[in-house]
């Protein structure tokens, strides 16, 4: 273990070391943004060369003086012709005539793009040297606009609002050609997501006064009939009955058609465990041939996981020590959708068996779960043996699940004492429990934005068979933030916060099983301790309290595509009374190295309460 700590830390050493107008009063409508030719000379061929790669900087042919708007100097030099070929190989100095004598229309274009609509241009082109003057004037804004929606729609007074709300060219905003175009699509598009797949334009005009710099804005869109849900085709199926699929259906045939509930539909597809891969799209084509039709067809398409899946692995972290696995699982158990998780995991530290089953999902999005497992972990002087049965009815939604179970707990456990190991002792519990997932991340492997969350509440009553009363509360939620502030080196970071914390309301924590009592320590806990040293001494041992809290701040930055550098502080603790609580804190650097199964994580941590530093190593974040 010594030579893995001077290994990494010269790692990290090394990655460190490395790393106006004229008063011409008039009403005119917009004119239409032409397109920037490549052609400058009649051959379209030379004019479309494109810039060959080189290790220098690319010369120069001429210079080019600009003199306006800052914000409109990089426009004209990427869209122009003569800002284009300043630099371009295969340049002609026959050609510079040509490219200073369309540039004046190139540059109007531009600014009225921008909302200009009576610039003043002047380009001066000379002996290699070209200047541009621009005078833009007044930028156009929007006086008055007409929104109009007819149609079904017109009679739902909040899509109505939503729609308006987020239209692109408010009264009072500046006019942009481009935005004009881009909020007219928008419209529909929402329109259409929204079950008016018919929605068009049907009238679209622009008025500018020039003089006084304001445009008047007219707009009808017929919405159309809603169209409603229709039937499904489905591809893909060779195991699975199509049932399977239309019970994780959220909305029934004739009901009224919204993306929100095809995406819905297709999330719960992707996550039922049945397919590696599903897509759910309204079929356009059919609406177009049936310009009659009220119901729109889905599309959809999928493909099946194995029926049936064997694995074996091999691996090594810091909190349980190496690991041997055998798992086998099956996606369509008896015919009937039910599916199976069985694992035997043999770890230095803990030795695991335990069995799943699920229900099919149905379309309310509620599924049953059963299962069974034994353990025995030893782990800071306490040694456990436990089994636990289980059985309960979860709620799976789009960005998470509930589960309310009721499980059967026993563990038969002992601890090392100053004189030797004590002879043991049993519990048993009845538990009632509820717990709450969510995750909202942009990427479940390896987040770099967006938070999950979990909460638990359980208990158990002596009552009914418990060998102690209590109730459990339990909280935990890790955020991921992205650094985009270039300016101050931070961009392409990442900051990760977390909080942990958990009670239990109780007498005593006597006789109530530990899988059910807190201890930390470890990797993705309060780092620069052993896992699960942190909680209540007995002995030579240390054991489950009744309260935890946990807290952590890490920053990520970038030293490759694959790697980042981490520098991290946590504190918390695990304590049977609030009396006396005292943080741990540990703080250090660490690595993650970004692999198809997850990011490996190596951490250097030095706790304030220990003598020496401690590695730790995991695969994927703890959600």
């Amino acid at each position: 273990m010594r030579l893995l700590h001077f290994t990494l830390l010269g790692l990290l050493v090394a990655l460190v070391g490395c790393a106006a107008g004229r008063p011409d009063r008039s009403v005119e409508s917009v004119p239409a943004v032409p397109g920037a030719s490549e052609r400058a000379q009649p051959s379209s061929e030379a004019a479309n060369v494109p810039p060959a790669p080189s290790a220098q900087p690319p010369r120069a042919h001429y210079s080019i003086d600009f003199e306006g708007p800052a914000p409109l100097r990089s426009m004209i030099l990427e869209r122009t012709l003569i800002g284009r070929w300043q630099t371009r190989p295969g340049y002609d100095a026959d050609q510079f005539e040509a490219l200073v004598a369309r540039a004046p229309d190139e540059v109007r274009a531009i600014a009225r793009a921008e909302g200009y609509f009576d610039p003043q241009v002047s380009v001066i082109g000379v002996a290699g040297r070209v200047r541009i003057e621009l005078m833009p004037g007044a930028r156009t804004t929007v006086g008055r606009l007409d929104l109009r929606i007819q149609g079904d729609a017109a009679g739902d007074a909040r899509l109505i609002e939503r729609l308006t709300r987020a239209w692109l060219l408010p009264e009072g905003s500046f006019f942009r050609p481009d935005r004009w175009e881009q909020g007219k699509r928008a419209l529909v598009d929402a329109l259409g997501q929204s079950g008016y797949l018919r929605a068009a334009v049907r009238e679209s005009r622009v008025e500018v006064d020039v003089v006084q710099t304001s445009a008047s804005l007219r707009l009808v869109v017929d919405s159309g009939p809603r169209l409603a849900f229709g039937p499904m085709r489905i591809t893909g199926l060779k195991f699975f009955e199509p049932r399977r699929v239309e019970d994780l259906r959220p909305f029934a045939e004739g009901e009224p058609y919204s993306i929100e509930r095809i995406l819905d539909f297709q999330q719960r597809l992707s996550q039922v465990g049945y397919f590696t891969a599903a897509s759910v799209l309204p079929d356009l084509e059919a609406l177009e041939r049936d310009p009659g039709a009220e119901r729109v067809p889905l599309l959809v398409d999928l493909t099946e996981s194995r029926l049936q899946r064997v694995a074996v692995g091999l691996g090594y972290s810091s909190d349980y020590g190496a690991r041997v696995q055998l798992a086998h699982d099956h996606r369509n158990l008896w015919g009937a959708g039910w599916q199976s998780e069985s694992v035997l995991l043999l770890e230095t530290r803990r030795q695991r068996a335990f069995a799943n089953l699920r229900s099919p999902l149905q379309s309310d999005g509620w599924f049953i779960g059963l299962g069974s497992s034994a353990e025995q972990v030893d782990i800071a002087g306490e040694r456990v043996l436990r089994t636990q049965t289980y059985a309960g009815r979860g709620h799976r939604f789009v960005d998470g699940d509930d589960f309310y179970s009721l499980a059967h707990q026993f563990e038969r456990r002992s601890i090392l004492l100053q004189e030797g190991e004590s002879p043991g002792d049993s519990r048993v519990a009845w538990v009632l429990g509820w717990s709450r997932t969510l995750r909202r991340l942009d990427s479940q492997l390896d987040p770099r934005r967006g938070h999950t969350t979990q909460l638990q509440l359980s208990g158990a009553a002596r009552w009914l068979g418990s060998d102690r009363s209590f109730v459990r509360g339990y909280a935990r939620t890790q955020r991921f933030w992205p650094m985009p502030i270039e300016s101050l080196g931070l961009g392409g970071g990442v900051l990760i916060g977390l909080l942990e914390g958990g009670a239990i309301a109780a007498r005593s924590r006597t006789d109530i099983p530990s899988e059910n009592l807190f201890r930390t320590g470890g990797a993705q806990s309060v780092r620069g301790y052993r896992f699960q040293s942190l909680g209540v001494i007995e002995g030579a041992s240390v054991t489950g309290g009744r309260f935890l809290a946990v807290a952590s701040l890490e920053y990520q930055f970038p030293i490759s595509d694959t790697r980042r550098l981490a520098v991290f502080f946590d504190r918390g603790n695990a304590t049977d009374s609030l009396q006396g609580f005292r943080f741990e804190a540990a703080y250090g650097v660490g690595l993650r190295w970004r692999t198809p199964v997850g990011p490996v994580l190596i951490d250097l941590a030095q706790g304030d309460s220990v003598d020496t530093p401690r590695l730790h190593l995991s695969v994927g974040y703890g959600f």
